[in-house]
């Protein structure tokens, strides 16, 4: 496409007065020095047709008007015809260059951005570390919080009072229902195992994982004190209790049997496990559980999923009373876990979310024990994580394995794959 481009023509002005030709020879070779600075102009001029015409025309009215030029106004004439076709002049012109545009309304400047596959996320929502060494590190304390759960059990165990339940408000108004402990327990692990679940398919499952392990220990790790600080003694006088130690009990004796009451995973649900043990009341441990399941799922999965929400804090509310109603906890057990469970889950995900009240001055939460743990394993999360899910193996990662079959026939690899 060829534009074009509307000059003055300097190259001849015929002047009937003859006092006026020493300024026309001047015009003339002003314009001429104009003309071989922009030699590629005067070309491409040349070559269209609407230059010549543009030219006629004005000389025309130059010599119908009498209209006089002088030096400047010839120089002012070749810049403002400069800028004018500034868009055909060569890329060498350093005025024009620049000031020509690139595209249709829009500058120089305009930045092009391509995204290549393979070197960063196609989302912004994949933009989470993963920091699997974070998670082990919380894993770790959790199992280190659960034996300390169960080997201050074990201790409890030879120290609660061998006296009647203490009064409670709901035992008084309520008949006990032996086997509402057991549909608790069943409650209970259908909650945590939709729990689990749910991590698994979690596109950022390490996050969610290790925010699970590490308010499961402190959570934990505060139920060792509850429990040994004030022995209670037991909610069901029928409740059969492993045989004390007594005079032969040692401090070895003690944790061995926490650890071997590990493996039954605090539940009275085996009937097989050999080792049951009482005192640990205060404050719920299976209340945590319900509460902790509760609030993960209401947490990261979609909003949506109402149903799913509603769904899991009725299984929360009916494991609780049937867990008080089989005389399992006193009522002030289950209150008291449901507080710090929760209080404990805001607060974390609080200051995880919001970088801004994790870091300020005036946030009164830093004063926990458990904020400098906190600040670690969160330091690199900017922003909520989202509700997002994805299949933890890829169909890709499934073929990749396959393609590793070892062919059969020769060693040269020349044979067909096995799994053809």
């Amino acid at each position: 496409m060829v534009r074009k481009c509307h000059y003055t023509n300097y190259g001849s002005i015929n002047d009937d007065e003859n006092g006026e030709q020493e300024k026309e020879e001047g015009s003339e070779s002003a314009a001429e020095n104009v003309d071989k600075q922009h030699d590629g102009v005067q070309d491409e001029e040349e070559e269209t047709d609407g230059v010549a015409s543009s030219r006629n025309s004005h000389q025309n009215e130059k010599k119908k008007t009498g209209e006089k030029m002088d030096d400047e106004d010839i120089i002012t004439s070749a810049r403002s015809s400069r800028r004018i076709c500034g868009s055909a002049a060569s890329s060498s012109d350093s005025e024009t260059a620049d000031d020509a545009p690139l595209l249709p309304e829009e500058g120089p400047s305009h930045a092009v951005r391509l995204d290549m596959p393979g070197d960063k996320p196609a989302s912004p929502h994949d933009r989470f570390p993963k920091t699997p060494l974070k998670t082990l590190v919380a894993f770790l304390m959790l199992v280190v919080a659960a034996a300390g759960n169960t080997i201050t059990l074990s201790w409890i165990h030879e120290r609660y009072p061998l006296t009647p339940p203490l009064p409670d408000i709901v035992f008084e108004l309520t008949t006990k229902i032996p086997w509402g402990l057991r549909l608790c327990e069943n409650l209970m692990i259908g909650s945590f195992v939709s729990l689990l679940i749910l991590i698994l398919f979690h596109r950022h499952r390490w996050i969610v994982l290790r925010r699970l392990c590490f308010i499961g220990s402190i959570l934990y790790g505060m139920r060792c004190i509850t429990m040994m600080v004030t022995p209670v003694p037991k909610a069901d006088e029928d409740f059969q209790c492993s045989p004390r130690l007594g005079a032969n009990a040692t401090f070895s004796l003690i944790v061995m049997r926490g650890i071997w009451s590990m493996f039954g995973l605090g539940l009275n649900l085996f009937d097989d496990q050999k080792v049951t043990l009482c005192g640990d009341y205060i404050y719920s441990g299976h209340t945590l559980v319900l509460v902790v399941s509760a609030l993960f799922i209401g947490e990261y999965s979609p909003r949506r999923f109402y149903i799913l929400h509603w769904l899991s804090w009725l299984v929360c509310a009916v494991g609780v009373v049937f867990l008080v109603l089989s005389h399992g906890h006193y009522t002030i057990d289950v209150i008291l876990s449901y507080f710090a469970c929760t209080r404990v889950f805001w607060a974390y995900h609080t200051q995880a979310a919001h970088p801004s009240i994790r870091l300020s001055v005036q946030n009164h939460q830093a004063k926990e024990f458990w904020f400098p743990m906190l600040r670690w394993f969160e330091g690199d999360i900017r922003r909520p994580v989202p509700r997002r899910f994805d299949c933890p193996i890829s169909y890709s990662q499934v073929c990749s394995a396959f393609r590793r079959v070892r062919p059969r026939g020769s060693r040269t690899g020349s044979a067909r794959p096995a799994f053809e």
